[in-house]
């Protein structure tokens, strides 16, 4: 029987193949390598982009000019004038070398009745307004508060329909300019802590008498 005859390659055909083969694969590498390449200098475009409009942000920053104005801790508090309920007004930047307390309130919170019920912000007021320390309550209107200038004052002075208590001697304001917008009041009562420089010292919401002692005589010093 005959045999199917085999072909025989020789060494020149090798080595083109082992070449061609060579070369294919090292094609193929550079595309992947160029594809790795853009995939990593995209990414680094972004990262930038992202790193650079996170430090724009005001907050991105624990470094403040001593005359920037806002309402972080440290930061100058923005400045108003305001007519109390007797008609005399009252400015911040007028209290400059004073400590002041600003009490965002409403006459029909009930956080507000408890706490001038529990005496304290009478307490504070009593203890420190001769030691270079001043206090404002400003009330917001709405259904938390009061459009009535006598309603207010009644309120201060512990004549409201909600109850008796020992009355306040500080000025009393209704909040006709928007400065709860201004010091984003979100919720009632907010106190502002404003130290001599006109910085904001502390801000919080309803506090014991306790704690708001202490922070005042801290600010005091």
């Amino acid at each position: 029987m005959g045999r199917c005859p085999v072909a025989v390659q020789g060494p020149g055909r090798r080595e083109w193949e082992r070449a061609h083969l060579r070369g294919r694969r090292r094609q193929s590498m550079t595309k992947e390598s160029r594809k790795l390449l853009v995939a990593i200098a995209s990414l680094i475009v972004v990262l930038a982009v992202a790193i650079a409009v996170v430090l724009a942000q005001p907050w991105a920053s624990n470094t403040q000019s001593p005359n920037t104005v806002g309402l972080s801790i440290g930061q100058l508090a923005p400045d108003f004038t305001i007519e109390d309920v007797n008609g005399t007004k009252w400015n911040l930047s007028g209290h400059r070398g004073q400590v002041v307390l600003i009490d965002f309130m409403g006459s029909n919170c009930a956080t507000c009745i408890r706490e001038m019920k529990e005496g304290v912000l009478q307490a504070v007021h009593d203890a420190y307004a001769s030691h270079g320390f001043a206090m404002i309550s400003i009330d917001v209107g709405g259904s938390l508060g009061t459009e009535s200038p006598a309603e207010a004052w009644r309120f201060l002075r512990g004549l409201s329909r909600y109850g008796t208590w020992e009355p306040g001697t500080w000025p009393i304001a209704l909040d006709d300019q928007g400065l709860a917008g201004t010091y984003l009041v979100s919720g009632l009562p907010l106190k502002y802590l404003i130290d001599k420089d006109g910085r904001i010292a502390w801000k919080w919401w309803t506090v014991r008498l306790e704690d708001l002692d202490a922070r005042i005589r801290a600010a005091l010093g």
